[in-house]
């Protein structure tokens, strides 16, 4: 399951260990003081690793790696030094967060592409530490995309119609859930009422309609990993989405029908 996520890990140090690399790190060495202090792109990361040392030296040079990638000026350099120095923690995220997500490729490109839009924006004079915020920041915005359950929970009623999936959408948004899920519910809780709402009407195929209309698989992709056929995929994905149209139709007229706070 960690296939991917491993591959990246080990592409980044392949390339850290390539003689262009080393080239360019000792470019910037030339020009910035922080990055003299060490002998080698190696040391650099096993420093970051390292539980003891000071902080607010580590933030410097955090600092100063993300000012490089944000000027464009050794900005692979400066990239690469950010992804494997805070790999142990960005390492506990995709552990933390890969039971939200049927497929593990999803997760990592959905932290890849998280992680470099947050060094692209960060700004530093906000930051206090630069680590944790490169990594919780990271965290939040990865899951920010697992908010929109209903929304995507809409493809299942295709027949249901545009007026009533933007309706259901903006009851989702206004008043909370059409299961009755309180405002500010956890990512957990989400998960859960959604999983057991379905199961509840559509039995073991819950599965397989959660990773179809929420998670962007296509029918093919789900019925392998759930050790389908394709043409088995398409059936129990076309019945199951009959049996769950009906009670979805009704959920929303009773969202509907009920008063706004």
């Amino acid at each position: 399951m960690r296939a991917r996520w491993a591959a990246l890990h080990s592409s980044l140090r392949a390339a850290v260990r390539s003689l262009q690399f080393d080239l360019e790190f000792h470019e910037a060495k030339r020009h910035h003081a922080l990055l003299a202090a060490f002998s080698d792109p190696g040391r650099v990361i096993a420093y970051l690793h390292r539980h003891e040392g000071d902080l607010d030296e580590k933030d410097r040079l955090l600092g100063l790696l993300v000012h490089l990638a944000q000027r464009r000026q050794h900005r692979d350099l400066a990239t690469t030094l950010l992804w494997l120095g805070l790999w142990p923690g960005l390492d506990a995220v995709y552990r933390r967060r890969l039971k939200y997500f049927c497929d593990p490729d999803e997760l990592v490109s959905e932290l890849a592409s998280a992680f470099v839009a947050l060094v692209e924006r960060l700004n530093l004079t906000n930051v206090t530490r630069v680590a944790a915020t490169l990594v919780r920041s990271t965290e939040r915005d990865v899951m920010a995309a697992r908010k929109r359950f209903w929304a995507g929970a809409q493809r299942i009623q295709e027949g249901a119609g545009q007026a009533e999936a933007e309706a259901a959408v903006e009851l989702t948004l206004s008043t909370g859930s059409v299961l009755g899920l309180p405002p500010s519910v956890s990512d957990d809780e989400e998960t859960s009422s959604l999983r057991d709402w379905l199961r509840a009407v559509a039995g073991d195929d819950a599965e397989l309609l959660i990773a179809v209309a929420v998670l962007e698989e296509t029918q093919r992709e789900a019925g392998t990993r759930l050790g389908l056929s394709h043409d088995a995929a398409r059936k129990r994905f076309q019945r199951a989405l009959r049996r769950v149209r009906p009670h979805l139709v009704r959920a929303l007229s009773q969202a509907a029908a009920s008063p706004r706070v």
